[in-house]
């Protein structure tokens, strides 16, 4: 019986979901770009993806911490496989309005978002009642063989 068969697979299939949280320290965002790394290759995106969503994420939880004092929160990232993208969504909770200047926070954003641009398809952020969202999705350019 050959490992399919069994059920036993080193990939991830649609509808295969995976969550991460971890305390919002920026020092621990390499946490995330690990287990992207781990995840992306398991569903089947190819190394130039690979290394595109590795960079994104830790960009990613870089604009969720923004603007955030994140001494006491989570980030919580939620990796999703679909038929030919993965949506990533990374989640602060339990963090109080941070204390930098809104202009330097402002230009950090956009640093964020140019960067996100130019590795994955779509992205956005939100803010509600105190947690902050940060989403993204990745298409999938070939299947591994």
């Amino acid at each position: 019986m050959s490992e399919t068969e069994s059920g036993g697979s080193d990939t991830l299939r649609v509808g295969d979901r995976v969550e991460l949280t971890f305390p919002a320290r920026g020092d621990l965002v390499v946490l995330a770009r690990l287990v992207t790394s781990a995840i992306s290759a398991r569903a089947g995106f190819d190394i130039e993806s690979l290394e595109d969503l590795r960079l994104a994420v830790g960009e990613l939880c870089l604009l969720a911490l923004q603007g955030s004092d994140a001494r006491h929160g989570d980030l919580c990232l939620e990796f999703t496989v679909a038929a030919d993208v993965i949506d990533i969504t990374c989640t602060l909770a339990g963090a109080g309005p941070g204390s930098r200047d809104a202009e330097d926070t402002g230009e950090a954003d956009q640093l964020s978002e140019q960067i996100l641009s130019a590795l994955v398809d779509e992205y956005g952020r939100t803010q509600d009642d105190g947690a902050v969202r940060a989403w993204l999705r990745k298409r999938r350019r070939g299947h591994l063989a």
